[in-house]
Order: structure tokens, then C-alpha cells, then sequence
């Protein structure tokens, strides 16, 4: 149970200063520069995102392509 609480706590502090450093990021930053980094759309961490979880799923078909041919495919 205490594991827990500690768990959660700091999940809670952790998200807590996340936004505050991203507030802080985004007012000391140029107009331009904020609004590229942090759109209202919340486009470049979503495409980022997208874009890492494409790549690993092609990465990880190839290895299992492989890996078949390996072991099944004798």
C-alpha cells in the first residue's frame, strides 16, 4: 500500500512539474518558435509520436519477417 501511495505521488509530481516546465518553455519563447513547438492542435508531439510508433512497427515486422525465415522457412 505504500509502494503504491510513493507510486502515485510521484506520478503526480511528475506530471505536475512537466506542465510547469512547459508553460515556462512556451511564454519565455519566441511567438514563432511557440507556436511551432507547442500548436494548438497539438501537432508536432502527435506527428512525432506517430511517426516513432510507424517506424517501430515496420522495424518490428522486418525482424519477424527474419525471424521466420530463420527458423520456420529451413
Amino acid at each position: 500500500m505504500k509502494k503504491l501511495f510513493y507510486l502515485s505521488l510521484g506520478i503526480a509530481i511528475g506530471v505536475i512539474m512537466v506542465s510547469k516546465a512547459r508553460a515556462y518553455v512556451k511564454s519565455s519563447l519566441p511567438d514563432k518558435a511557440s507556436s511551432f513547438l507547442f500548436p494548438e492542435d497539438g501537432g508536432l508531439p502527435a506527428s512525432t509520436l506517430q511517426a516513432l510508433m510507424e517506424e517501430f512497427s515496420s522495424a518490428m515486422e522486418e525482424k519477424e519477417k527474419q525471424l521466420v525465415d530463420k527458423f520456420l522457412n529451413k
